[in-house]
């Protein structure tokens, strides 16, 4: 039996996780996905709206965001390594973002991915299964916004992150890279509220915050608060 994963790159998200077989094509040698680098606090460029479909993050980390047409941005995601966002195109509201961190993002071409969903039913299973679980992170980010208080809102936000940044695993530790001002943005709060969020979290011993980021000591203090 043929090693797909053969002859791809060591960290490629797809081949470790199997999917997209037919659009990363080890034994043809051939890869559909263009590999684009995003430098730290870069935005991400509107062309990628308009002419790729879907993205997935190989490193780094990005913070999807929606602009509307006074172009007012509001975030709404954010994905690690293994993460997959799908790229709309146009509309009055549209795409944007930026990355939290030094970034490299594997981009489909539009044409390629309707191609490949029409043409290999694996592909279309797969495809619905990145769209779910990109639904399932906004929806656990969009929950941590509606909590009715500052510290239930960064809680939720930090479980949410442990749980859906970089699927499949579920992290204990936040990396630094998602600063404060990003969990804020996420969340539609002020900068300091989120820090004394944090705080109040930190001094109950539910987490501590270091040089590497936010680590999680005890999660069901986090998912009670």
């Amino acid at each position: 039996m043929v090693d797909c994963r053969a002859n791809v790159c060591p960290d490629c998200p797809s081949a470790y996780a199997g999917l997209l077989g037919n659009l990363v094509d080890p034994r043809g040698g051939r890869c559909a996905f263009r590999c684009v680098s995003l430098a730290s606090r870069q935005p991400i460029p509107a062309r990628w709206f308009g002419t790729y479909g879907l993205a997935v993050v190989r490193r780094g980390l990005l913070v999807r965001q929606r602009v509307d047409a006074y172009g007012a941005a509001t975030a709404i995601d954010a994905l690690g390594p293994g993460g997959a966002t799908p790229l709309s195109e146009g509309g009055e509201v549209s795409g944007g973002g930026y990355a939290a961190d030094d970034a490299l993002i594997c981009l489909c071409p539009r044409r390629a991915l309707r191609a490949a969903v029409e043409e290999a039913p694996p592909t279309a299973s797969d495809v619905i299964s990145l769209h779910a679980s990109a639904l399932e992170r906004v929806e656990r980010m969009a929950e941590a916004r509606g909590r009715s208080t500052a510290l239930s809102r960064v809680a939720s936000l930090v479980c949410a992150l442990a749980d859906t940044l970089s699927p499949p695993r579920r992290l204990d530790l936040i990396p630094a890279t998602l600063q404060q001002r990003d969990l804020a943005a996420l969340l539609a709060m002020r900068h300091e509220s989120v820090c004394r969020a944090l705080g109040a979290l930190e001094d109950r011993r539910a987490l501590l915050r270091g040089d590497e980021g936010i680590r999680i000591l005890e999660r069901s203090m986090l998912e009670s608060a």
